[in-house]
């Protein structure tokens, strides 16, 4: 028996546990269960932040050249990240009737986003990286008024399109140690939201949370601007 297709396959039918949670997410969705559907998506960013790890030990691409796992994991992540959380924004009630179509645009902002060539480089993402699963979450939970939140998705809908570097937790090696304790911590304390988000503690944990995002965003902008620098001095300028 070849081991390494083994592998190579159990690490596709991994990243395939993701589809069936966003079917999952999907019913959810529609029976308005807002715990199953919060689990599901939390479950999905899991399934996503560590099939890579394993199909780069499987070294998957070289074993099983025919099959792009890369694809599956964009259609998945196109599903669990942008267009079932911009669902939940009007099913869920997060938008008002009138405001509804600013749903639409996260959408079509991502639809873009996951079709550049250049969207990830080895070590970021390039372009606001469509986290609105995240965005979501924060809306439902926090008392956000209307307009800030047509604001917030027009504005992040906007950073998909701006060559911003965001930091790739597990590949960016600036600050990786301190990214990747903080993106744990961050993971469980979401993660404990989504199973309980009805419970009284939630608001002020999703608050706290916040944290992250905002260092996210800073050290994001600090590492855009040290790979500019890099590349004007290759280019032989005095940055």
């Amino acid at each position: 028996m070849n081991w390494k297709k083994v592998c190579a396959v159990g690490v596709h039918a991994y990243t395939c546990v993701g589809v069936i949670l966003a079917f999952v997410a999907a019913l959810a969705l529609m029976d308005e269960n807002i715990q199953v559907f919060l689990t599901s998506l939390w479950l999905a960013v899991f399934v996503d932040a560590t099939d890579g790890t394993m199909a780069r030990s499987c070294d998957v691409k070289r074993v099983l050249p025919g099959f792009d796992g890369a694809r599956l994991d964009d259609l998945i992540d196109y599903l669990t990240y942008a267009f079932l959380p911009a669902m939940g924004l009007v099913k869920f009630g997060v938008l008002n009737p009138e405001t509804a179509w600013a749903a639409v645009v996260p959408i079509l902002a991502s639809a873009y986003g996951f079709c550049q060539e250049n969207a990830k480089t080895d070590e970021s993402f390039v372009g606001f990286p469509s986290y609105w699963n995240a965005v979501f979450l924060y809306l439902y939970l926090l008392p956000v008024p209307q307009p800030a939140m047509i604001a917030l998705l027009l504005i992040l809908s906007l950073l998909v399109f701006i060559p911003i570097e965001y930091i790739y937790p597990s590949k960016t090696r600036w600050l990786r140690v301190p990214t990747l304790a903080m993106s744990s911590a961050y993971g469980l304390v979401i993660g404990a939201v989504c199973l309980f988000p009805r419970a009284g503690w939630a608001k002020e944990a999703v608050l706290l949370s916040l944290i992250y995002p905002v260092y996210y965003a800073v050290i994001s902008v600090m590492y855009t601007q040290k790979i500019r620098k890099k590349e004007l001095m290759a280019q032989g300028w005095d940055a």
